[in-house]
């Protein structure tokens, strides 16, 4: 299959001479699905979530890649901005620091390598492609990046590269599963289950 449009014409329109134009077509090129990756993760708390975040930063920071995405989905308290939290400490950041950007949608730590950490929580998925692009978010996507609530925007919106988590709750706590089509999202995940 070849390139398609993701967006309805109408709103494709409204960039139509627009700088942002350029960054819009390259995320325009659809994607598919994530294959899913063996195992799953269960997390009986924070710390164990903070601690497969650690092992995944690590494993990160042993990449010699510019740029690579890793987005968080699950509903509210499953524990998104925790793994963050662990990632970015591992890599550097400094843990006062490491705070969801709920209210203020990008946060940059100096870390080894600088990291993006972004929150689309409060994006409106009806808008939400243009307000991401509006905001200048899709500079983020060249550099190494989390973001959680990436649902805001369609699947097709985010780049091949990357790792999709998604949490799930349980009885047990919450349950961590892994979808990604690279080495790399295969070699952060890996480094995740050997926590278990």
């Amino acid at each position: 299959m070849g390139p398609r449009c993701l967006w309805p014409l109408s709103r494709l329109e409204r960039f139509i001479g627009s700088p942002k134009l350029g960054p819009l077509v390259r995320l325009m090129i659809i994607t598919q699905n994530l294959p899913s990756l063996p195992g799953r993760l269960e997390l009986a708390d924070p710390e164990n979530t903070k601690k497969a975040g650690a092992l995944m930063g690590q494993a990160l920071l042993n990449e010699d890649i510019p740029a690579f995405l890793v987005t968080l989905e699950g509903p509210l308290g499953a524990g998104k901005t925790t793994l963050c939290q662990g990632l970015a400490v591992a890599m550097g950041a400094e843990p006062t620091e490491v705070v969801s950007p709920t209210f203020t949608l990008c946060n940059v730590y100096s870390a080894q390598k600088t990291l993006y950490h972004l929150d689309l929580y409060r994006m409106d998925p009806d808008t939400a492609a243009q307000e991401f692009m509006g905001a200048g978010l899709d500079e983020c996507l060249d550099g190494l990046c989390l973001v959680e609530w990436p649902e805001r925007l369609s699947q097709n919106f985010w780049p091949d590269r990357r790792l999709e988590l998604k949490f799930e709750l349980s009885d047990q706590g919450r349950v961590l599963r892994a979808f990604g089509q690279n080495q790399v999202a295969r070699r952060l995940w890996e480094a995740a289950l050997s926590l278990a």
